[in-house]
């Protein structure tokens, strides 16, 4: 780990657990009301009380941001260190009552990922890792416990992690293409925590739908675990881009079959017409 990281990493880790029992005290009380900014994505006061508590608790370094829940002002892109940060990534998760939510922050520097901690504040579960510092969950109290991915190589015995609430077309073709039978229903960016935990092998979404801050944060500690995250190009990404959306979508995998899979996907889509929901 570079070392002017350990101490970011701290107030990153302490900013987060305080906006997550924020998130998970309107969890547990229903209060909070559900507004929707387009069709399908909705938003609470859970997302926008924990953004407050984020952007006070990391003002101080006076980087950059790129918040789903803050105006972009634009400013951020004449910085070196950008802060990527979704206050509660899966929303929907969080109003159906699945658990299956998180907080994210991630730190980038110049387009880069050099630190990323997912919170998960039902069950206390914490993802977190810094360039070359390894990645690792903490879970309540307990210690510290080094990620690393699975090394299974047969697609077929690959179990897919994907959301519950929008299975695309094109992982349901993906997996009978190559016998994938054993699929995860994940909320949220634990999906891509749970590779790296090397609890599942393969997620992605090939759609424009997501963006920098649906992925940043998991991206590091997935790469740190072993992992491959790239777009469904197979291109490394680059964050706080003028215009933060995937447009490529994106594929996280244990790294072992990652080109593979990539190739395999573009084929699938080029078939289908690009279909990818």
């Amino acid at each position: 780990m570079e070392k002017d990281l350990e101490p970011i990493l701290e107030d990153v880790i302490a900013v987060i657990k305080e906006a997550g029992r924020t998130v998970l005290s309107f969890y547990n009380s229903g209060d909070y009301e559900v507004k929707y900014k387009s069709a399908h994505n909705p938003v609470t006061r859970a997302d926008l009380e924990s953004n407050r508590i984020i952007l006070a608790g990391l003002e101080k370094y006076g980087y950059g941001l790129l918040s789903e829940e803050t105006a972009d002002d634009g400013s951020r892109l004449k910085k070196s260190r950008v802060w990527i940060v979704d206050p509660l990534d899966g929303t929907r998760d969080f109003i159906e009552k699945t658990g299956e939510f998180t907080v994210m922050i991630g730190l980038v520097e110049n387009g880069k990922p050099v630190l990323g901690v997912v919170y998960r504040p039902a069950g206390s579960v914490l993802y977190y890792a810094t360039k070359h510092g390894g990645a690792f969950r903490r879970t309540g109290e307990g210690g510290a416990v080094r990620l690393k991915v699975s090394t299974k190589t047969d697609l077929s015995k690959f179990a897919m992690l994907s959301s519950r609430f929008h299975r695309s077309k094109a992982e349901i073709k993906f997996a009978a293409r190559f016998g994938i039978k054993d699929f995860i229903d994940r909320g949220s960016s634990l999906k891509i925590c749970q590779i790296a935990a090397g609890e599942g092998e393969l997620n992605f979404n090939p759609s424009d739908k997501t963006f920098e801050w649906d992925i940043c944060a998991a991206d590091i500690i997935l790469s740190e675990a072993g992992g491959r995250l790239t777009d469904a190009n197979g291109q490394e990404f680059s964050y706080n881009k003028k215009d933060p959306g995937n447009k490529s979508g994106y594929a996280a995998s244990n790294g072992v079959k990652h080109d593979f899979i990539i190739s395999s996907l573009k084929e699938l889509l080029k078939k289908n017409g690009g279909e990818s929901r």
